[in-house]
């Protein structure tokens, strides 16, 4: 009796978490000093850095979902994000300029329409033949995006748009800024970094939480057996294209999620957001942190932008040594900076 009681409360916490007590703990270690950072960062330009780092962080991880779970490769995942931040934009500027949340919703729903019949239409491929398809339609969305002048104001992006056609109801030709209500509370408005920034720290930290429960249930199992062996999978009963649509859902919704933060963000959005360059750089953040551990892809994205900020500011030929850096890294830590404690673990054992 005495030791079912000892072992009750560790057994409800690895429930809850879907993992080691210790993992929980570090998990609440991140997230105290992430609140804490912007009274000790004061610079609007490095709360901005912060921000921007959450939000790829998000997208990052919504590709991991995709990729490191379910084993399907989207060259541009980073189009999704492009048309939640254009339709909360176009929201927002259009039908509701006070409703944070409700603009949230739309461009998250808008997002997982286009990409239901999208990823019908994948799931039914594999292999190389769906990543191109995702390459395919991304393509498609970044012509779109740029050639409606008229809607998305093309190259220039939203500013544009409202410059020329959509009703003027943005300071200097933007999207809005939105006050961030919870109920009766108004919390701030997102002409603050600060507030932007705990905005987007908190939507974060619920989607990570939500996602992390997601992989560790039976979904997560079935999504992970799918990607193991797509045939053996199929042959126990497993209905493999309903499965790989649900992660295919799971990981466009997280990307449309990241979309509306980046619009709360930066007020305008251009058609390279959408880009296939973009979209490269994601794959590269899930790479550098590691493929199926979820927090990865926020280490991956913040190595990567900081990288790409400092080189960038030191030379015009930053991508040169972006590229080596992370192919150094991507030769030496195959399982990106997520899997460095399991080999620095593996490697005493091996050398007895």
């Amino acid at each position: 009796m005495s030791n079912r009681t000892n072992q009750a409360p560790g057994s409800l916490l690895r429930r809850w978490s879907g993992a080691h007590p210790l993992s929980l703990g570090g998990f609440v270690l991140v997230v105290a000093g992430m609140v804490v950072l912007p009274l000790v960062v004061t610079n609007p330009f490095y709360q901005n850095l912060w921000t921007r780092i959450l939000i790829f962080g998000l997208l990052a991880m919504s590709l991991d979902v995709l990729l490191g779970f379910t084993g399907l490769l989207s060259f541009m995942h980073n189009s999704y994000l492009g048309l939640a931040a254009y339709a909360a934009g176009l929201f927002t500027i259009n039908v509701n300029p006070e409703s944070l949340w409700l603009a949230m919703l739309v461009g998250v729903v808008f997002t997982m329409i286009i990409a239901w019949p999208v990823g019908w239409l994948q799931v039914r491929t594999g292999g190389l033949a769906f990543a191109l398809l995702t390459m395919a339609f991304g393509m498609m969305y970044y012509t779109v995006a740029w050639k409606w002048h008229d809607v998305t104001g093309g190259d220039d992006g939203l500013v544009a748009a409202i410059e020329h056609g959509l009703p003027k109801v943005a300071e200097e030709g933007m999207v809005p800024y939105l006050d961030i209500n919870l109920g009766p509370w108004n919390l701030g408005n997102t002409s603050d970094p600060v507030h932007v920034y705990y905005l987007v720290l908190f939507i974060v930290v619920v989607a990570f939480i939500l996602t992390h429960r997601m992989v560790n249930s039976p979904l997560g199992a079935v999504l992970e057996a799918i990607r193991e062996n797509e045939e053996r999978a199929s042959f126990v009963g497993i209905n493999v294209r309903r499965f790989k649509l649900i992660g295919w859902l799971v990981a466009c919704g997280l990307a449309g999620l990241a979309g509306t933060l980046w619009m709360f963000l930066e007020r305008n959005i251009a058609p390279d957001t959408m880009h296939a360059f973009e979209g490269a750089e994601v794959l590269m953040m899930v790479l550098l942190g590691g493929m199926g551990s979820l927090w990865g892809p926020f280490l991956g994205a913040g190595i990567f932008i900081l990288l790409k900020d400092c080189l960038s500011s030191a030379t015009e030929h930053w991508e040169i040594y972006v590229g080596l850096v992370v192919i150094f890294l991507v030769l030496f830590l195959p399982k990106g900076v997520a899997g460095l404690s399991s080999m620095l673990r593996r490697k005493p054992s091996e050398n007895k």
